[in-house]
C-alpha cells in the first residue's frame, strides 16, 4: 500500500512541471528517486514542443493546395481534377536527401524542433467557368493511411475564384499556347492528426537502461485564405509549365499529445513505465509568402500536373494531380 501512495505521489508531483500549456504525467513501479530522476531528464525535451507544434501546423497549410488547377486556368467550359500533396516544414535547406529522411530521428534525439509533415493522400476539384472571365472551383478530400513510421488522417475542403486578367493566347496553329495571367483568392479548412511512432534505442546512464516506443500525435485545424498570381505556358501541344506566386493567410489551432511505453533496468531490477503529455499550440504562422511552379502533360483533355511550391520560412509542398479540362 505504501509503494502504491508514493507512485501516485511522483505522478502528481511530476505533473506538477508542467510548463504553460504543457503537462505530462509518469506511471512507474517504482520508488528510488534516481530512477525517476534518469526518466524525467530523458523524457523532460518531449514536455513542451513548441516548435513542433507550429511545425505541424504550418506544414498542414503547405499541403492544403492539393489538386490545385493554377497550371490550366483559362479553360473553356470546366476543369476536374484529382490530386495528392505532401509537404513538410524543415529547420534548414540541406542537398542531403538523407536529412529529411531522418527528421523524425533528429525529434526523438533533440525533442524539439521547427518540423512538420502533412499529407493529403486525396482531393477531388471541380471548377467551372462562369461570365467576366472568372472561374469557380470547389474540392474536397478524406483518408486516412499509413506509411512506415507515421500515421495521417486529414480532412480538406474549400474553393477559389480567379480571374482572368489576361486572357490565352497562341498563334494559328497553337503548338505554343500562353495561358495568360490569372489572379486567385478563395478559402480551405483542413483538419490533419498526423502520427509519429518511434522505436528508441535502448538509453542508459548511471547504472540506469531504458528501452522506450514513443509516440506523438500532433492534431492541427487550418483556416487558410491564398492570394496567388498564376501563369502557364503550353509548348508543342503536350508539356505544360506554370509558375507564379502569392501569399497565404492562415490561422487556426495545434496540440500536441505524447505517450510513450517502455522498461527500466536498474539496480533493482526490471520495472515496467509509461508516459503520457499534452501540450497546446498557436497553430501555424500568419503570413506565408510563397512562389510555385511545376511541369506537366496536355494529352488533349487530359492533363497531369506536379505542383510545387517553396515557402519563405522554410517549407514546400509536392503534389500530384490529375485529370481533364475542357
Amino acid at each position: 500500500m505504501k509503494k502504491i501512495i508514493i507512485i501516485v505521489f511522483t505522478a502528481l508531483l511530476l505533473a506538477g512541471f508542467g510548463i504553460r500549456d504543457a503537462r505530462a504525467w509518469f506511471l512507474i513501479g517504482s520508488t528510488d528517486p534516481a530512477a525517476l530522476t534518469f526518466l524525467y531528464n530523458n523524457y523532460l525535451k518531449y514536455q513542451y514542443q513548441p516548435k513542433l507544434a507550429q511545425g505541424m501546423a504550418n506544414a498542414s497549410v503547405y499541403s492544403a493546395h492539393v489538386a490545385t488547377q493554377r497550371g490550366y486556368q483559362g479553360y473553356d467550359k470546366f476543369a476536374i481534377t484529382v490530386g495528392t500533396m505532401a509537404a513538410a516544414q524543415v529547420p534548414a535547406t540541406s542537398t542531403d536527401l538523407s536529412y529529411y529522411k531522418k527528421l523524425h530521428e533528429r525529434l526523438m534525439k533533440e525533442g524539439d524542433l521547427n518540423i512538420g509533415v502533412a499529407w493529403n493522400a486525396w482531393s477531388l476539384n471541380i471548377g467551372v467557368k462562369l461570365p467576366a472571365d472568372l472561374y469557380l472551383s470547389g474540392k474536397f478530400g478524406y483518408l486516412k493511411y499509413k506509411y512506415e513510421e507515421y500515421d495521417f488522417d486529414g480532412i480538406n475542403a474549400g474553393g477559389m475564384i480567379n480571374y482572368q486578367v489576361v486572357r490565352p493566347k497562341a498563334p494559328p496553329v497553337k503548338f505554343v499556347l500562353w495561358r495568360g495571367i490569372s489572379l486567385g483568392t478563395g478559402f480551405i479548412w483542413q483538419r490533419n492528426i498526423t502520427a509519429i511512432h518511434h522505436e528508441a534505442d535502448p538509453i542508459s546512464s548511471g547504472g540506469y537502461t531504458i528501452k522506450p516506443v514513443l509516440d506523438i500525435t500532433a492534431r492541427t485545424e487550418s483556416y487558410v485564405i491564398p492570394l496567388e498570381i498564376s501563369t502557364a505556358v503550353r509548348l508543342f501541344w503536350v508539356l505544360n509549365i506554370h509558375a507564379g506566386g502569392g501569399i497565404d493567410f492562415a490561422a487556426g489551432t495545434s496540440n500536441l499529445r505524447y505517450s510513450a511505453k517502455g522498461t527500466l533496468a536498474g539496480p533493482g531490477g526490471l520495472e515496467l513505465f509509461s508516459l503520457y503529455g499534452r501540450q497546446g499550440g498557436k497553430g501555424s504562422k500568419h503570413f506565408m509568402p510563397k512562389i510555385f511552379c511545376g511541369p506537366g502533360l496536355n494529352l488533349g483533355p487530359v492533363i497531369i500536373d506536379i505542383p510545387f511550391t517553396y515557402y519563405f520560412m522554410g517549407g514546400f509542398n509536392l503534389g500530384a494531380t490529375f485529370g481533364v479540362v475542357w
